[in-house]
């Protein structure tokens, strides 16, 4: 048993999976201005291109201070596959899908959609990896869906074709995710992050040639170019904690944490518009945070907050 204040893998792992809820928020919300009047394909690019630049040096020194094991040419096939999808197409599908939701008036129903991801995971890693299904999941399950669809405006179209897309999108990441904890068992997480989004972005570019899109990166202007800056840091924040707490925590857990950024980005466009903080979304901003507390479990908050206790006394304790 851990001892008061001790860090641990657990406790980190869910600090860490928190973070990354709170960035995905974030990112949701911001991201469906940021793709508006542009080509979403161009802009991933770009975007997943600096991202994959800026892990370069994390890269680096995170092998210096913690070393490497040598990549072998299986390493290299798997990552290959965590780079196409889930780094390159799920990418593009979720940005288009973005685009044509926004368009319709059903960015709301494309979110929601987006945030069924942890049922998906939660199927693949219980065929793939043998997770355990805890009898309190389900309850938290239902309570995450309810939380969600409270969360829905009823006056959005509930399908449209960017549905679609994301949820394509969605289905790729839960795989991803699945396999990419499966490879966090013999690669540090940096490595995993800097495979995702080194040959994600070598895709993105060969499909963006491919398809004579280059062209509309010389075309962004300033103001898309800001933009293309805010989401690749919030793209790199959430890469830099995601990874690094999939490696510690159940793929089942860490995806039903994520469901936060949900009521997070409800709650930050509710305050951005002046509305109201009440009613059926309130109330499903509610069910989502007891269904997340459920997922977790009591022995997990108890690790998590030792880690964050020593978090604050360390800073800088967590290898990659």
């Amino acid at each position: 048993m851990a001892g008061a204040g001790r860090v641990t893998p657990l406790g980190t792992g869910i600090l860490l999976v928190f973070l990354t809820a709170g960035i995905s928020g974030v990112s949701t919300l911001l991201n469906a201005y940021a793709v508006a009047g542009t080509s979403s394909d161009a802009f991933v690019t770009v975007r997943n291109a600096v991202v994959a630049l800026a892990l370069v040096p994390v890269f680096l020194w995170a092998t210096r201070r913690w070393g490497s094991s040598r990549l072998r040419p299986r390493d290299y096939g798997r990552l290959l596959v965590i780079g196409l999808v889930g780094g390159a197409v799920p990418f593009l599908l979720f940005f288009h899908g973005l685009e044509l939701a926004t368009a319709a008036g059903g960015a709301a129903t494309a979110s929601f959609a987006y945030r069924g991801l942890f049922l998906f995971a939660s199927v693949f890693a219980l065929v793939y990896l043998g997770e355990r299904f805890p009898r309190r999941a389900v309850l938290a399950a239902s309570l995450l869906l309810g939380g969600n669809l409270l969360l829905l405006s009823l006056t959005t179209p509930l399908w449209n074709d960017g549905t679609a897309y994301v949820l394509a999108a969605t289905v790729l990441w839960a795989g991803e995710y699945t396999l990419s904890k499966r490879v966090l068992r013999d690669l540090p997480s940096v490595t995993v992050a800097f495979g995702r989004m080194g040959f994600g972005a070598l895709f993105l570019v060969g499909y963006l040639t491919l398809t004579a899109q280059v062209g509309a990166v010389s075309g962004f202007s300033l103001a898309e170019w800001t933009w293309v800056g805010i989401s690749a840091a919030l793209l790199l924040a959430f890469v830099l904690a995601w990874y690094p707490g999939l490696k510690r925590v159940d793929v089942g857990v860490g995806t039903s944490v994520l469901v936060l950024g949900f009521p997070i980005s409800w709650g930050l466009g509710t305050w951005l518009s002046g509305g109201s903080f009440t009613g059926l979304p309130a109330l499903g901003a509610g069910a989502i945070l007891l269904g997340v507390a459920l997922a977790v479990g009591y022995p997990s908050w108890k690790e998590a907050g030792r880690s964050l206790s020593q978090w604050l006394r360390r800073p800088g304790t967590v290898p990659p």
